[in-house]
């Protein structure tokens, strides 16, 4: 598992250029206030490049020659598309503050949009992973740019509903129950993400390789 993890980091290493230039663009250094934009497609195009690394046929005919079952290259999926989140909006978070720092002197992290950002692009995982084994090889360029106009229309969609003032009521009954609404949060996004690997499993096991 370890080593299959290990392939995927060492396959974004050739998009690490990308990842940089569009940080760098967004982080505030040259455009201020783009927080929305950082958080909500950073992490998207660091998944998306990271999954879909080495969805070439040759790559998929080799892996599933390997002594290793088809549900543990599922997962190893899974693991590396968490660490590839995770680290993608640790970036955004260390570019965050270091704009703040320069900019007002201060260190300011908005905790729930991190957390928001964190459930919702868990939410994409558990979308984009099984249509990405479903298409196959010939469908992923298409999904990768379908899932790209989601994220960028979505991102765009999500800040304007919650700035409204019809969410004004719902976002403050969250706030008054942080703890519930937390764990009915963490709850519902556990389950997706299983169900999401179950039906993942489903469809690579089927694949005619």
């Amino acid at each position: 598992m370890i080593c299959l993890i290990r392939k995927d980091i060492m396959l974004v290493y050739r998009y690490m250029w990308l990842v940089l230039i569009y940080a760098f663009v967004f982080s505030g250094f040259i455009q201020s206030n783009n927080s929305t934009l950082l958080y909500g497609l950073l992490p998207g195009l660091v998944l998306i490049l990271g999954i879909g690394s080495d969805a070439r046929l040759p790559n998929q005919q080799f892996l599933v020659t390997l002594p290793v079952k088809r549900s543990y290259l599922v997962l190893s999926k899974y693991a590396s598309s968490l660490i590839f989140l995770v680290s993608s909006i640790a970036i955004c978070i260390i570019l965050n503050v270091a704009t703040d720092m320069i900019d007002f002197g201060t260190v300011r992290i908005d905790l729930p949009f991190v957390l928001g950002t964190l459930i919702s692009m868990i939410l994409f995982i558990s979308l984009y992973l099984p249509l990405y084994y479903w298409l196959g090889v010939r469908g992923t360029q298409f999904l990768n740019i379908a899932m790209m106009l989601i994220i960028m229309v979505g991102n765009g969609a999500v800040t304007a509903l919650l700035s409204s003032d019809d969410m004004a009521a719902p976002l403050g009954w969250l706030s008054s129950h942080a703890l519930a609404s937390g764990a009915l949060l963490a709850s519902a996004t556990v389950l997706a993400l299983v169900i999401s690997y179950l039906i993942s499993v489903s469809i690579f096991r089927k694949k005619d390789l």
